[in-house]
């Protein structure tokens, strides 16, 4: 890769993003992309993966060669074969129902061979820890799981250039170790890396060179670690990029030019013991520690648990709403019982590997999802879900913003104009103020996250992840100003990954075990939500080791089976034989409009339904739901001669009954259609059988992937803005508020989603080929065509018998 004078140009955008830079990246190498957050480091990551200018609106100026092409003038077919890219947001990568379909995703936009996908497939999940969850809903992962699962998409296409966007950002600390130890291995087969992280101390042993960009996108430096980092120094610290923790206390005694060739670079180097889980986590029990002195981050001692009662009694008794008590708090399923009485003033760290329960802690504090306790009280109020007693800054910052500009989300709760603009010059957003919240940047937005609970005043504030995605400046100016609302008495309770950070600031730590029992995410959007951020063990990279057989043949994961679906009376027929087949009788039953056919028609599909095998909830729903529809029916066509008069010219059915059945008997053709239809084999057989191009059925099945990400983004919409008071002066019509409140945020959310998922397929080769290579046929056989023809003849016996 040879990078000459880059800069780009979003269209419709004024200013451009980099400024000339330069670089020269050859295979086997690790290049790390450091600089503050909104220098253009992921705009260059994506021009290198070509989604810059084939996909975005933009142009480039300079020159950016990949394997010999310039990247404007390569094709998608080259670029997915050259470089792969995993982006910052691991919800982005979900574009299938299924893990495995994920990743065999851009195999078969490369038309490979169905062995060969399946081999790649399953090597590239052994290797991120995913085996076992092969045929699991993406959904169903965590967070930290889906950024493995990504990863794993890239593993498979086999790139010449690894591209890494902030890859570990949802991944706990032993994870992230166990990632880079993995890239170290890529690198030695040839693989070239450029990787973006703001914390790059567990990478820094295997960097060949770092490329520094200031605020604006210019180049501060490209050389080797060591040249960088001790060598520009000031113009690092002074544009807010994490230094290595090594130099982090000696750079200020070093000369200004000094490249300090003996000056320690790496923690292993300088004798630094990186703190790591298995120091603070023990393996199936939770650990209360509590630090010493506040100003020592390494005088900790264990307590049974947390209990500040006594050394905070007089300020508990003035501000009784900062206290906290909770005895064996548990969420049924996701977490462990913790313990923990406060007075206020504490900073409580919630540490733990990914799986571990934090984020289900903090939401059944914040009400969000249903908990069991001996006792549970904040503020000598009684802990429940729907009672929001906590401000809580979500994980996802988008899903707290109520209001339609920055200025107007701090000013929420009556905060006065005055504090608002303080807010606004402390967090760095007083260019944003008219800017719709949505509309900010990852670390933007999680500042005004943060900055609204401090708005609000909130008594105890709980915070998922605050610093995730923050550089060094902001991640500093949180911390202060968190330890800000310590000393005013405010009790806070903190979910993080940065171990490090936990001991420096926190006055305690809960450190939670490992999970030992995977669940599944529950029927409640706001468990599910929950439960999507520490659900399930953290995923490790395997370690092929000799099995115990004298033959010491590798010992690997076993591969589960492909789930079957139950077998049912339509099982043996294409997707759309069924479809086909009851068309004929809907248009007889709304041309004879005959009750007692329509009677029978209802009966009969009552019991194919019944014979289909599907899901107990989809049969009861597909028995029940035509009756009900034909009652209803009924009852508002024979309420009064008026309407059936109103009923008869708009529709035309005949009498009440008639009519009412009618409609019963066509939803119940519809039902019968697809009761036990696999959405993703329609849309295959379209695309095969019927000959769909391939990119409208993918950009359906991404749809139906969405589906639940969508009603999940809803549900919290409108959680958020009861947590936050809003529609509380409506009474009984607050949840209507609320709803029609979450609309246009929802809309929003979704377009933004839908243009990662858009960039997400681009980067795996989606159009490369005018056709793909599907894993599975959905062949249109004799079975199908007796069917269809048994069906329409039946149909033309009854018309004629009726008619």
């Amino acid at each position: 890769m040879k990078i000459e004078g880059l800069s780009v140009h979003y269209l419709g955008r004024e200013n451009w993003v980099l400024d000339s830079v330069d670089l020269t990246h050859l295979s086997g190498q690790v290049t790390a992309v450091i600089g503050p957050s909104g220098c253009g480091k992921t705009t260059l990551v994506r021009a290198l993966c070509g989604l810059i200018p084939h996909c975005l609106p933009s142009e480039y100026s300079g020159s950016l060669n990949l394997a010999g092409t310039e990247v404007a003038d390569a094709s998608v077919q080259s670029l997915a074969e050259t470089v792969a890219y995993v982006g910052q947001s691991p919800d982005a990568a979900v574009v299938t129902r299924a893990v495995h379909d994920d990743v065999a995703f851009p195999l078969q936009n490369l038309c490979l061979p169905r062995t060969e996908i399946t081999a790649r497939v399953e090597g590239a999940l052994r290797a991120v820890g995913l085996i076992e969850r092969i045929w699991d809903d993406p959904w169903m992962l965590s967070g930290g799981q889906r950024q493995r699962l990504s990863v794993a998409v890239a593993l498979a296409m086999r790139p010449q250039l690894l591209v890494l966007d902030e890859p570990t950002s949802t991944i706990d600390a032993t994870g992230r170790e166990e990632f880079y130890a993995l890239i170290s291995s890529l690198t030695a087969s040839g693989t070239a890396v450029v990787v973006i992280d703001h914390d790059l101390d567990p990478v820094l042993p295997i960097v060949d060179q770092v490329l520094a960009l200031d605020t604006v996108g210019g180049v501060i430096a490209v050389g080797s670690p060591r040249e960088v980092f001790t060598g520009h120094r000031s113009e690092l610290t002074g544009a807010g990029v994490w230094m290595p923790r090594a130099l982090r206390d000696v750079e200020d005694s070093l000369p200004a030019s000094s490249s300090a060739p003996d000056v320690p670079l790496t923690c292993a180097e300088a004798g630094i013991h990186v703190p790591r889980l298995a120091d603070l986590c023990a393996d199936v029990e939770v650990r209360y520690l509590e630090k010493q002195t506040r100003d020592s981050a390494e005088n900790w001692q264990q307590v049974e648990a947390i209990d500040t009662r006594d050394a905070l009694a007089g300020r508990a008794r003035s501000e009784p709403r900062t206290s906290v008590e909770l005895i064996d708090l548990e969420v049924p399923g996701r977490s462990p019982h913790v313990s923990m009485r406060l007075g206020g003033g504490e900073l409580v760290g919630l540490i733990g590997p990914n799986g571990a329960g934090k984020s289900s802690i903090l939401s059944a504090l914040a009400g969000l999802v249903g908990s069991v306790a001996s006792r549970a009280v904040v503020g000598g109020r009684r802990v429940g879900k729907g009672r929001h007693l906590v401000g809580y800054v979500f994980q996802n910052p988008e899903h707290q913003f109520v209001a339609t500009t920055v200025g107007a989300e701090l000013a929420v709760g009556g905060t006065s104009q005055a504090r608002v603009d303080r807010l606004l010059q402390q967090f760095h957003l007083v260019a944003h103020r008219d800017y719709h919240p949505l509309t900010l940047s990852g670390g933007q937005a999680r500042r005004l996250s943060v900055a609204t609970m401090v708005s609000e005043e909130r008594d105890v504030v709980v915070l998922d992840e605050p610093t995730y995605g923050q550089d060094w400046d902001n991640t500093r100016e949180l911390m202060d100003f968190i330890d800000q609302l310590r000393d005013q008495g405010r009790t806070v309770i903190m979910a993080t990954h940065d171990l490090e950070l936990a001991l420096d600031h926190c006055t305690h730590i809960i450190a939670l075990p490992r999970p030992t029992v995977r669940t599944r995410t529950g029927p409640d959007p706001t468990q599910r939500v929950a439960a999507a951020e520490d659900a399930g063990e953290t995923a490790r990279t395997v370690d092929v080791e000799a099995d115990a057989s004298p033959s010491g043949s590798p010992c690997l994961p076993p591969v589960p089976p492909r789930p079957q679906p139950r077998r049912g009376l339509f099982s043996s027929l294409n997707p759309l034989t069924p479809f086909l087949a009851v068309l004929p009788v809907m248009v007889m039953v709304f041309a004879l409009r005959n009750h007692h056919l329509n009677l029978g028609v209802l009966l009969i599909s009552s019991l194919l339904v019944v014979a289909a095998r599907a899901s107990l909830r989809r049969t009861i729903a597909s028995v029940v739901a035509p009756w009900t529809v034909t009652a209803l029916m009924i009852w508002i066509f024979s309420s009064g001669s008026h309407h059936q008069e109103t009923a008869a010219r708009l529709y035309d059915l005949g009498d009440a009954v008639t009519g009412g059945t009618g409609i019963g008997a066509l939803v119940a053709l519809i039902l019968v259609s697809g009761v036990s239809t696999d959405p993703e084999a329609l849309i295959r057989t379209l695309t095969t059988t019927f000959h769909v191009p391939y990119r409208l059925g993918a950009a359906g099945t991404a749809a139906i992937a969405f589906i639940t990400r969508f009603h999940d983004d809803f549900v919290l919409l409108r959680t958020a803005r009861a947590l936050r008071g809003i529609g509380r002066r409506w009474g009984l019509l607050a949840p209507v508020v609320r709803w029609v409140g979450s609309i246009l945020p929802l809309m929003i959310l979704a377009i933004q989603h839908a243009e990662r998922v858009a960039l997400s397929m681009d980067s795996r080769a989606f159009g490369a080929h005018r056709r793909r290579t599907e894993m599975t046929d959905e062949p249109w056989r004799a079975r199908d065509w007796g069917v269809v023809v048994l069906a329409w003849t039946l149909v033309a016996i009854a018309w004629l018998a009726v008619a």
